[in-house]
């Protein structure tokens, strides 16, 4: 006669998900009836002339397939430093001087330097390296970093960059206005021109940002050109 297996420990009226220690978590993944895999492992036979079990599932049921899981799966795998070359505290300072740096190299035209710089800064907030860094901060590498994409031709990089600068920061226009770019060059102009639209209506003098007024009507003559 087969013992009964004892129940898991309950923890505040729940079954504790942890893995006795020694153990893995195991995982029971229901397959359709109708699947041609076969099961992870044959039952095991009762007696010795019993005859082999059959691989079809009798009607009304589903095979069961059970899956090893380690003990650990469900932790976020860490992210690599990158740039290791490049040393900055581990701090707001650290960040500020990622930046300023950044922004030194994109001024005399180290654009691939200048990224490397912002990167390593965007780490270092985006690992939790470096706490309490307000959000405009944040927005800003992420907008500075897509204005060297830019540069250097990388649109769908600066798209990129500057959505994630507009999420945190909704009232970065110089992030709105770096997409509209990025979103005119990749050929997407009604967004490009929703995005340089917002622009100018934010702006104090329209007017005086020609390249905005520009851009705009570059994006309404391919609009035109586009319509039948």
């Amino acid at each position: 006669q087969l013992k009964k297996a004892s129940p898991k420990p309950v923890v505040n009226g729940t079954q504790s998900t942890e893995p006795a220690p020694g153990f893995k978590r195991m995982q029971i993944v229901e397959e359709d009836s109708d699947s041609d895999e076969a099961p992870a492992a044959a039952a095991p036979k009762a007696k010795a002339s019993a005859p082999a079990a059959a691989t079809a599932p009798a009607p009304g049921f589903k095979r069961m397939q059970i899956v090893e899981e380690d003990s650990d799966s469900d932790e976020a795998p860490a992210v690599a430093e990158p740039y290791p070359d490049i040393k900055l505290d581990h701090s707001r300072q650290g960040v500020e001087k990622a930046k300023a740096e950044a922004n030194a190299l994109f001024s005399r035209g180290s654009l691939d330097e200048s990224v490397r710089w912002f990167s390593k800064g965007l780490w270092l907030v985006e690992a939790k390296k470096a706490t309490d860094i307000p959000s405009d901060l944040h927005s800003i590498l992420h907008s500075n970093r897509a204005f060297a994409y830019v540069k250097l031709k990388k649109w769908a990089e600066a798209e990129e960059d500057c959505s994630k600068a507009l999420a945190l920061n909704e009232k970065n226009t110089k992030a709105k206005y770096r997409r509209a770019v990025a979103r005119h060059e990749l050929g997407k102009y009604e967004v490009a021109l929703q995005d340089v639209e917002s622009v100018l209506k934010e702006l104090p003098d329209p007017s005086s940002n020609k390249e905005a007024m520009e851009l705009k009507q570059k994006l309404e003559q391919q609009l035109k050109k586009a319509s039948p």
